[in-house]
C-alpha cells in the first residue's frame, strides 16, 4: 500500500512539474479584426521546441485566439489575407509575443498599425518604432520617388538607393544604437544585435556580456553567442580556408596554388554600389603591387545573375581573378531554399559587402577590411608596409 501511495505521489508531482513547465512558456493571444467579421488570420513563430509554427485562427465576428508554447520573448509574424509576399503588405505585421496573455486590435488593410497589449518587449519595441516612423515620414517623398524608379528599372533603383539613402540609413542606425544603449538588459536589444552586421565584435561581446542570464539564454541571446563564435572565422591570425572554384573563364582556380604570394580576397557584387565605387582604387593597388607578388581574387555575390556579374567585370575593367561565391538557391512552395555547402562567403564569415581578406605568403590571414575588421582605407598602409 505504501508503494502504491508513493507511486501515486510521484506521478502527481511529475504531472505538477510538467504542468508548471508548460505554464511557464505558454502564451495566449486574443484579438479582433475591427472591420472584418469572417475569414482567417495567421500567426508564425518559433515554438519552445525550436520549430517554426504557422498557426491559423478562424474569425468569429471578427475575434480570434491563438495559444502555444514559446521559449521566451520572440518575434512573431501576423497576417490576414495577403495581396503579395512583401513585408509591406497592408495585411502583414510583426511584433514580440511573450509567455503571457496578450491582446491585439487590428483593422483589415491596416495591420501595420495593430495595437498590441500585454507584451513588455513589444511595448519597448514600439518606442523604437515610433522614432523610426518619424524618420520614415521625413523621407516619404524620396521613398516614393525611388519606388517609381523601381517600377521602370530595378538596376537604376539599386544604384540610386545605395547612395541616395546613405543619410537615411545613417540616421536609422543612430536611432537603433540609441535604443540599444538605453536598454542594455532588453530582449529587444538582443534581437537588434542579432541582425546587426556592422557592429564590431568587441562591441557586440561587450553588450552580450552585460545581458542578464535570461536574455543570454533567449533565442536571440543564443544567436549572438553563435555569431561571436563565427566571428572567429576569417580573422587575422587564423589560417585562410582553402577552396577550389570555377573562374569567370571556366577554368579551375585553387587558392592553394597562390601560396607564396600575398592574396587579397575581395567579396563584392555587381549590385553593390560601394564595391563598384571602390574598384578604381583597387585597380590602382593591383597595378602598384602585382609585380611584387600580389594577387586579387574577386568573389562575387551574383550566383543568381551571372550576366550582370560578367557585365560588371567588363565595364569596370577588373583584371584579376574572378569567381562566384557558390551559394545555390532553389525555390519551393514554402519559399527559397539555400544550399551553402560550397558558399565561399560562409568559409570566411562574410555577410556584408564589400569585405576584403588579406592573406600572407604562408596562407595566414593578416588583415580583414570592412565587416568585422578595419576600415578599407587601412589596406593601403598595410600593403605599403608589406611590399615597399
Amino acid at each position: 500500500m505504501k508503494k502504491y501511495y508513493s507511486l501515486v505521489l510521484a506521478v502527481a508531482c511529475s504531472m505538477a512539474v510538467n504542468a508548471q513547465a508548460e505554464k511557464a512558456d505558454a502564451f495566449t493571444l486574443t484579438g479582433k479584426v475591427t472591420n472584418q467579421q469572417q475569414g482567417w488570420v495567421y500567426l508564425s513563430y518559433q515554438n519552445a521546441a525550436g520549430k517554426q509554427v504557422k498557426d491559423s485562427s478562424q474569425l468569429q465576428n471578427g475575434s480570434f485566439r491563438f495559444t502555444g508554447n514559446i521559449p521566451g520573448p520572440i518575434m512573431a509574424y501576423f497576417n490576414g489575407k495577403l495581396q503579395s509576399r512583401l513585408m509591406d503588405d497592408p495585411n502583414f505585421t510583426a511584433f514580440f509575443i511573450e509567455p503571457t496573455a496578450m491582446r491585439v486590435l487590428v483593422a483589415d488593410q491596416d495591420y501595420k498599425n495593430a495595437r498590441i497589449t500585454g507584451s513588455a518587449s513589444q511595448a519597448e519595441y514600439q518606442q523604437l518604432q515610433a522614432k523610426q516612423e518619424l524618420l520614415k515620414r521625413r523621407w516619404t517623398v524620396v521613398m516614393d520617388t525611388l519606388h517609381e524608379v523601381n517600377k521602370r528599372s530595378n538596376v537604376a533603383y539599386q544604384e540610386l538607393k545605395n547612395w541616395v539613402l546613405v543619410p537615411y540609413y545613417q540616421e536609422m542606425e543612430e536611432i537603433t544604437n540609441g535604443f540599444i544603449e538605453a536598454h542594455p538588459a532588453s530582449f529587444v536589444t538582443a534581437y537588434l544585435l542579432r541582425f546587426n552586421k556592422s557592429i564590431s565584435t568587441e562591441k557586440m561581446r561587450q553588450y552580450y556580456n552585460a545581458f542578464p542570464m535570461a536574455v543570454k539564454q533567449s533565442v536571440f541571446g543564443k544567436a549572438i553567442a553563435e555569431e561571436l563564435e563565427k566571428r572567429k572565422i576569417g580573422v587575422p591570425g587564423t589560417t585562410a580556408a582553402l577552396f577550389t572554384a570555377t573562374d569567370i573563364n571556366g577554368k579551375q582556380l585553387k587558392l592553394a596554388d597562390l601560396k607564396g604570394q600575398y592574396v587579397l580576397i575581395d567579396f563584392w557584387a555587381s549590385w553593390c554600389v560601394p564595391c563598384r565605387k571602390g574598384n578604381p582604387h583597387l585597380k590602382e593597388l593591383y597595378e602598384a603591387y602585382k609585380s611584387k607578388g600580389f594577387e586579387v581574387i574577386g568573389i562575387s555575390d551574383d550566383d543568381r545573375d551571372t550576366t550582370a556579374w560578367k557585365k560588371a567585370v567588363a565595364k569596370d575593367g577588373l583584371p584579376w581573378l574572378q569567381v562566384l561565391r557558390g551559394m545555390k538557391v532553389t525555390y519551393a512552395s514554402e519559399g527559397p531554399v539555400f544550399d551553402r555547402s560550397n558558399d565561399l562567403s560562409d568559409k570566411y564569415h562574410v555577410s556584408s559587402l564589400p569585405t576584403q581578406i588579406l592573406i600572407d605568403k604562408q596562407g595566414m590571414i593578416i588583415g580583414r577590411y570592412g565587416e568585422g575588421g578595419e576600415p578599407h582605407e587601412a589596406l593601403d598602409a598595410k600593403l605599403a608596409a608589406l611590399m615597399p
